[in-house]
């Protein structure tokens, strides 16, 4: 291949007649898509056939490495996931930390494919650069740490994705786990994983890609390693000290972390006396040392030890902002035990947090109402109650009685539950929602509805790139000054919000962590960067580009699939219920306003605001007529 930097091979393995092959990618997929999500957006729509049960066999998991994922620059060790969602019958990715990306490519890999049913449970071994499929059997029900370390210890060197016993029962809302707590929690992938009866993937392996300028690259990283320690030392030392758990009391007293099942006020129901006994200084009392995820110098982790009343968190991850907040002040809980101990189990059973945390505050709330009642649960059930929240997490990781339906989702949950309940389960199109709220910052209600992944808070938009502030700001320079965006100025938001999300898909593409973008560096200098890898050489307008090209076959995968943006994803009602104290009183959202700031998103992407769907001349300008000509006829033009 001329394109350096990557294998230029991705594996494709059908679990049902259990053949192997490697596939040579085309170089101009790697032009136009890159790596990561891009290139699993372009295998999925050319490899799978539509309307595929997302739980059958022919739906197709993906894990992908970012782009510059084994060129050692800094803060590009995210990988992805990428198959069609259980959770909202579209497309699915979810993006996680660790080493695997990194691995993946030296095994000799860019990307691993996997479709069909196994008839027993495998695990995939890919050894530089040969796949082969192995029994599982013995892993079968064994909880993600034991897997990875049974694993580990029969391939030297090995990094390993693996789900728990929530992914070998179907639970929707189950993750897949690598370095015992690195997630691709979101999507419901992992049970897309379980119903192939695939326990794991283990990438083995010492080959890396050849890189196109050593020099410029070498000179990249060494003024990225100088702003750490210059310009951005101050955000190095407060994110290396805290990471995510650095905002937890703060947004608890902003509004921003959604209390009670959303119904509540943090500063009214929680407020700072709770904060004093769980709160961003007690998390960190129980580090141990620092955990970076691969090619990171921030290292914005932290081992932990605490020995709980309900057990020893021995070397877990600590704490993460959507962990800590929706088990803990979401739920009235201020038992930091109780927290980290779930914290913990969703890592070793392989539990998405931001979902089953969503699911434990739906059924208090339920349990409050009178619709859930002891008989239903096995106990009570009471805000703050500690001891509530942990018996819920273990119900649903073992699949057991309430635990099995909460398990499913809010949203199915509540279609099994019935009796109205369906007004209290906080989704969008089926996907829960993080612990962010749009009345704090409004252009999170067009990346939660008008993304083609619902409820995602890590989708792009102005939200974390200055809204609010004196000007925004984008992943690398994008050629145009977008000036500000006033929190509750919804003017045109929705067009801001769009031109940043196009820039997000290429950064999460390349494998870059947000967090370089939104606190570390800011805005980096990707062409340089991709050019000293792999020897493309963009304009920023070039690489917007690729970044729209991306983000619209995405949402074209979903109009393939029958979901639509328009009806399907919706903010719930009481997300925009005005509050009548606090810090957000007197905030108006309403849903004209989100529906009017994702039309004017949708549009500046070429999608047409009455219906989500990408337009006919979009697809053209964009070089996709041939990938979507299955659905051409039904765009609008």
């Amino acid at each position: 291949m001329t394109i350096k930097g990557v294998n230029g091979i991705v594996g494709f393995v059908d679990l049902t007649t259990g053949e192997v092959k490697k596939i040579q990618v085309p170089e101009d997929v790697y032009r136009d898509f890159l790596g990561g999500y891009g290139l699993g957006a372009w295998f999925l729509y050319t490899h799978m056939k539509p309307r595929v049960d997302p739980l059958g066999s022919g739906n197709i998991l993906g894990m992908i490495s970012g782009l510059l994922n084994a060129s050692g620059i800094s803060m590009t060790g995210r990988s992805m996931a990428v198959g069609k969602s259980p959770l909202t019958g579209g497309w699915g990715d979810s993006n996680a930390g660790g080493r695997f990306g990194p691995k993946l490519m030296e095994a000799g890999l860019d990307a691993i494919f996997v479709t069909g049913v196994s008839e027993k449970p495998v695990y995939i071994l890919i050894d530089n650069g040969e796949i082969h499929i192995e029994s599982a059997v013995d892993l079968w029900g064994k909880n993600t740490r034991e897997t990875e370390d049974e694993l580990r210890s029969r391939y030297k060197g090995a990094q390993v994705v693996s789900i728990g016993p929530p992914g070998e029962k179907l639970q929707l809302i189950a993750a897949i786990i690598n370095e015992y707590g690195r997630a691709y929690g979101r999507s419901g992938l992992a049970a897309v994983m379980g119903s192939k009866r695939l326990k794991a993937i283990v990438a083995v392996g010492d080959k890396k890609p050849v890189i196109h300028d050593k020099d410029l690259l070498r000179q990249r990283i060494k003024e990225m390693l100088d702003a750490l320690r210059t310009t951005r030392a101050k955000a190095y030392e407060i994110w290396h000290k805290y990471g995510t758990i650095s905002t937890l009391d703060t947004s608890v007293l902003s509004g921003d972390t959604p209390i009670k099942n959303w119904a509540g006020i943090g500063v009214r129901d929680y407020g700072t006396k709770n904060l004093e006994k769980f709160g961003t200084n007690t998390v960190i009392k129980d580090n141990v040392k620092p955990y970076g995820c691969a090619s990171c110098p921030v290292s914005c982790g932290a081992w932990i030890r605490r020995n709980t009343r309900y057990g020893l968190v021995d070397m877990g991850h600590r704490l993460e902002y959507e962990t800590a907040s929706l088990f803990g002040p979401a739920l009235l809980n201020a038992d930091q035990d109780s927290v980290v101990y779930v914290g913990e189990l969703c890592n070793l059973y392989g539990l998405d947090t931001i979902s089953t945390a969503n699911a434990v505050g739906f059924a208090f709330e339920l349990y409050e109402r009178g619709i859930l009642t002891e008989k239903d649960i096995g106990f009570p059930l009471k805000w703050g109650d500690p001891d509530a929240v942990v018996k819920l997490v273990e119900l649903i990781a073992n699949a057991e009685g309430i635990g099995k339906i909460l398990g499913q989702g809010v949203k199915r949950a509540a279609e099994i539950i019935g009796k109205g309940t369906e007004q209290y389960a906080i989704h969008v199109g089926g996907q829960e929602l993080p612990s962010h709220h749009p009345q704090f910052l409004p252009g999170l209600a067009i990346t939660y509805t008008g993304d083609p992944i619902p409820g995602r808070h890590t989708a792009g938009g102005v939200h974390w790139w200055g809204e609010g502030g004196k000007r925004l700001w984008a992943p690398f320079d994008i050629g145009m000054d977008l000036g500000a965006s006033p929190k509750y100025d919804y003017g045109d938001k929705g067009r801001k919000a769009a031109i940043i999300a196009m820039s997000t898909q290429v950064e999460n593409s390349l494998g870059f962590c947000q967090f370089s973008s939104q606190v570390i560096y800011r805005t980096l200098p990707y062409i340089d960067i991709i050019y000293a890898v792999t020897g493309i050489k963009y304009t920023p307008q070039d690489l917007l580009r690729v970044g729209h090209r991306i983000h619209t076959l995405r949402q074209l995968f979903n109009v393939r699939e029958g979901v639509n943006p328009k009806k399907d994803f919706k903010l719930p009602r009481r997300v925009l219920e005005p509050f009548p104290e606090g810090p957000l009183v007197g905030v108006k959202l309403t849903e004209e306003d989100v529906e009017r700031m994702r039309e004017q998103y949708w549009e500046t992407l070429g999608w047409d605001p009455g219906t989500g769907y990408p337009r006919r001349r979009t697809v053209e300008e964009l070089g996709l007529t041939g990938i979507a000509s299955n659905i051409i006829s039904v765009l609008p033009p």
